[in-house]
């Protein structure tokens, strides 16, 4: 695999053209569909900053790599514009003025396997990111549907993802409110299970408490799946909701009342039966909840359920995002 290509990125359209060739070039490569859409994600976060921060001569360069017989793909953003001042906060996602990258950068290194940033303040950025072809079992597919309220650049929910040969770890966060500074918030919840992932989901939530302490709040929702155990953990605090819909009667895990970061009322993991082949709902309140999901849709993939339940619930008033797994 030797396959390269140069997108200059100056315009709007460019970002879609660099999205089409990415998500392309990963189907070619073999990705499945949960990681295509990562990778196509990712281009557009990156194509999108070199517009947004009016870069010089950005460009995305997207090619197939390999290393020790195991195939991927790299991106690279590039551009000899003004550089990052402090790289520290825009990988937080805290600063979006002229001369940081601001927003993005933290979801692109969560959606890649491997992420480096380079900059030189006047002299440009290089940021490049890896996604590897791996034959491991993963035991669930996802899929990710969400936005902004309609006016908005930043979104305040956020979502979760850390698979293991024999668990997988994933959750939703909504921090309260929507903009720039609910972002903020929902990227520092983010930070803390990205920190603290292997822990038990229930010191997971306190210290994301913590973390959120003289913040505008978050709620949050966190399963942990247990492939060999046949055993499902979750726990949830706030306004977001998880269905599960198995062979049997579809289950509704409970909620706690409480924001993290503000106030909560005493809470603890439940765990359920798990069933391979279940699929699992995770939704902020952007998304309507008068929903059910018959036979026929719980026959069809992750995207297709995710992007039903977008198009017909999403709300108009608030962040949406759903994350649907099986």
């Amino acid at each position: 695999m030797n396959k390269e290509d140069v997108i200059e990125v100056s315009t709007e359209t460019d970002v879609l053209k660099a999205r089409r060739i990415a998500r392309e070039m990963a189907n070619e490569a073999g990705f499945d569909d949960t990681r295509v859409a990562e990778i196509e994600t990712a281009v557009s976060e990156l194509a999108t900053n070199l517009i947004k921060h009016m870069t010089v001569q950005g460009e995305i360069l997207l090619k197939m790599i390999e290393n020790d017989e195991v195939y991927g793909m790299e991106v690279t953003a590039r551009d000899k514009g003004p550089g990052i001042k402090n790289i520290e906060s825009a990988m937080r996602g805290g600063e979006s003025t002229a001369g940081t990258l601001g927003i993005g950068l933290s979801s692109v290194k969560r959606l890649m396997d491997n992420f480096l940033i380079e900059s030189v303040v006047g002299g440009g950025t290089t940021i490049v990111a890896k996604k590897w072809l791996k034959n491991e079992t993963r035991g669930m597919d996802f899929s990710v549907f969400s936005r902004p309220l309609r006016g908005e650049m930043a979104c305040g929910d956020a979502y979760f993802i850390k698979r293991f040969s024999s668990c997988v770890t994933f959750g939703i966060i909504d921090a309260l409110g929507h903009g720039e500074e609910a972002n903020r918030v929902a990227l520092m919840a983010l930070e803390t299970l990205e920190a603290n992932y292997r822990e038990l989901l229930q010191r997971i939530i306190e210290l994301a408490h913590k973390k959120l302490v003289s913040s505008r709040g978050a709620a949050i929702a966190l399963c942990r799946i247990d492939f060999k155990k046949k055993k499902m953990e979750h726990i949830a605090i706030g306004n977001v909701e998880t269905r599960v819909y198995g062979p049997l009667q579809p289950v509704r895990p409970f909620c706690f009342n409480g924001t993290l970061g503000m106030a909560m009322e005493s809470s603890r993991v439940f765990e359920y039966p798990y069933t391979e082949g279940a699929v699992i709902v995770m939704f902020s309140d952007g998304i309507g909840g008068r929903f059910d999901l018959d036979s026929y849709q719980l026959a069809k993939t992750p995207q297709e359920i995710a992007a039903f339940i977008f198009k017909e619930y999403a709300r108009g008033t608030d962040d949406a995002t759903v994350l649907v797994g099986r």
